[in-house]
C-alpha cells in the first residue's frame, strides 16, 4: 500500500506538532475561524457548511485558506465556512477524528455530516460536495 508511509509520516508530523502546544491557550470564540466548537457553527447556520482542520504550519493547509477566502468572498451568503486551527485546538482532533492535515468535513443545512475530504481540494469541488452550484 503506497499511501501508507505517507499518512505514517503526516501523522507522525502532526503529532510532533501539537506535542509542543500543551500549555496553548484555547481561542476565543470567533464566527468563522478558529470556533472552539465548529458542529455548533455547522448546525446552527441553516445553510452547507464546510470545516477546514488544519494549521499554519502545514503548506496545504495555507494553500486552502486562499480556497476557503475566495469561496467566502463568492458564496458567503450560500455556504457557512470554518477553519479549526489543531495546533491550538488540539482535542479537535480527536473529536472530529482527523487523521491528516488538511481534513474539510462537509455538513448539510441541518448540521449532519455529509462527507470529508483528506487533503487540498479546490473551490469548484467544495461547492459540488455541499451541494452548491459554482458560478
Amino acid at each position: 500500500m503506497a499511501s501508507f508511509p505517507r499518512r505514517a509520516a503526516l501523522f507522525a508530523l502532526l503529532a510532533a506538532l501539537l506535542a509542543g502546544c500543551a500549555d496553548a491557550p484555547a481561542p476565543p470564540a470567533a464566527s468563522g475561524r478558529g470556533a472552539p466548537d465548529a458542529l455548533a457553527l455547522a448546525t446552527g447556520q441553516g445553510r452547507p457548511t464546510v470545516i477546514e482542520f488544519g494549521a499554519n504550519a502545514c503548506a496545504s493547509c495555507r494553500e486552502m485558506k486562499v480556497v476557503l477566502d475566495q469561496l467566502r468572498r463568492t458564496h458567503g451568503t450560500q455556504i457557512g465556512i470554518a477553519e479549526v486551527d489543531l495546533v491550538k485546538q488540539r482535542e479537535a482532533i480527536a473529536a472530529y477524528r482527523i487523521q491528516l492535515m488538511p481534513t474539510q468535513v462537509f455538513f448539510d443545512a441541518q448540521g449532519r455530516e455529509i462527507g470529508r475530504n483528506l487533503g487540498p481540494i479546490d473551490g469548484p469541488s467544495i461547492l459540488a460536495r455541499l451541494g452548491v452550484a459554482g458560478d
